[in-house]
């Protein structure tokens, strides 16, 4: 891509940075001081340590390593320090999903209530954009056009976002030692039950919450649903190319079913289920396990992609993912069983198990959509990302051989 070239004035914290290594000692000061998480100190020395390759598929992550000159309180000794990527293809997936703008609006708004863990914030920044207050309006409207008038509508959205000049900066807390799960590695049974408990309270702390229709910054999945499905389609060539074989004949059954049912398999599941707040991109590496004391501190991370959605399906973008290709269906049908009867316990009672069930293999089915575009939308790297994205897609296969297909509709 072209060198961004930044107008930053070291020192200034009103001048979002683009790049981690213009964010030298005087920034960070101004920055920490703005909200009073530092008062007569000062940052002296700044260690930048880059977090590896496929860990941000859309950002720029940095462990900032901070000293003090002066009485620095409570200042964190290291934080967290997140940009927008710097790729151009996922910069620009980025914009168009609102990514950026919303998980700063999540940490201003929501984070502290949202009853799960989540990392503190010690600063956020965002250029003004007066037309995000109206997205989900103007989607509503691109979501009634005929398809080849919404295939205008997105090449034109492209267009603007790409030449976004629009900058983003987030400052969260180190959250170490606690350390993220591992999506490659997958998870055990164990720790994933105590992923979807923790999942579970969130889940019924926002059920059917006013602030999914209060907040305009909250992901709307409904207003997308055709635009979504139609840039599914505009892939569905270079993925039968890409990944056909792969796949195997059983596979590409499945994915010609969801390509043909897409739109009307999210329809229903959007009309029939209760609605909550949701992670979005429920990850192991999106969650951090903090095992220094007797009890295990569950943290959610990453809140890009947080907004209303349906609890069963969450579950099933997190046990598609997290689950080896070997792991039996009783294991599964227990995680599940599990994380209803903790949905329960936390007072949810408009949401029996068989219902949950359905939506939960509904929610599986519609992973295929994560799979037919995002591998092809976002450039995941060639090592960590790329390995990720085959294995996860290899779990949801497995996870799909128990998933009958005449009794999604």
């Amino acid at each position: 891509m072209d060198e961004v070239v930044s107008t930053l004035i070291p020192g200034n914290e009103s001048h979002i940075p683009v790049q981690l290594d213009e964010m030298d000692a005087a920034w960070l000061t101004q920055a920490l001081r703005r909200d009073g998480h530092l008062t007569t100190g000062k940052v002296s020395e700044v260690r930048i340590e880059p977090i590896g390759e496929g860990e941000g598929f859309m950002g720029v992550l940095g462990r900032f390593h901070l000293e003090y000159e002066g009485d620095a309180g409570n200042s964190p000794v290291s934080l967290i320090v997140k940009l927008p990527s710097l790729t151009d293809s996922n910069r620009m997936l980025g914009e168009l999903m609102g990514a950026y703008w919303r998980e700063i609006h999540f940490y201003e708004e929501l984070s502290s209530g949202v009853g799960v863990n989540t990392p503190a914030v010690y600063y956020s920044n965002l250029t003004p954009d007066p037309v995000r207050p109206r997205i989900n309006m103007i989607m509503r409207v691109v979501e009634m056009m005929p398809s080849w008038l919404v295939d205008i509508v997105m090449e034109r959205s492209k267009e603007v976002v790409g030449a976004s000049e629009h900058r983003y900066v987030l400052l969260i807390e180190d959250l170490s030692p606690a350390k993220p799960g591992d999506q490659l590695q997958g998870g055990t049974p164990e720790r994933c039950e105590a992923v979807l408990s923790v999942a579970a309270k969130m889940h019924a702390h926002n059920w059917q919450s006013p602030i999914l229709d209060s907040a305009f910054w909250i992901n709307d999945p409904r207003v997308t649903m055709r635009s979504r499905h139609q840039m599914l389609l505009e892939s569905r060539e270079s993925f039968v190319e890409k990944y056909s074989e792969k796949m195997g004949d059983w596979g590409m059954i499945l994915m010609n079913w969801y390509y043909d049912n897409g739109v009307q398999l999210h329809r229903l599941l959007y009309r029939r289920a209760p609605h909550t707040v949701v992670h979005g991109d429920m990850r192991l590496d999106n969650v951090f396990f903090d095992e220094t004391s007797s009890d295990t501190r569950v943290v959610f991370a990453d809140w890009q992609t947080v907004g209303r959605g349906l609890a069963a399906e969450e579950v099933a973008y997190f046990l598609s993912g997290a689950l080896d290709v070997d792991t039996s269906a009783e294991i599964e049908e227990d995680l599940i069983r599990h994380y209803h009867s903790e949905l329960v316990n936390a007072g949810v009672n408009n949401y029996d198990f068989e219902r949950f069930r359905k939506d939960y293999d509904r929610g599986m089915m519609a992973m295929l959509r994560v799979h037919g575009s995002a591998t092809i939308d976002v450039d995941v790297g060639e090592e960590r990302g790329g390995e990720l994205m085959n294995i996860w897609m290899d779990r949801t296969l497995a996870r799909l051989r128990s998933v009958d297909l005449t009794t999604l509709l």
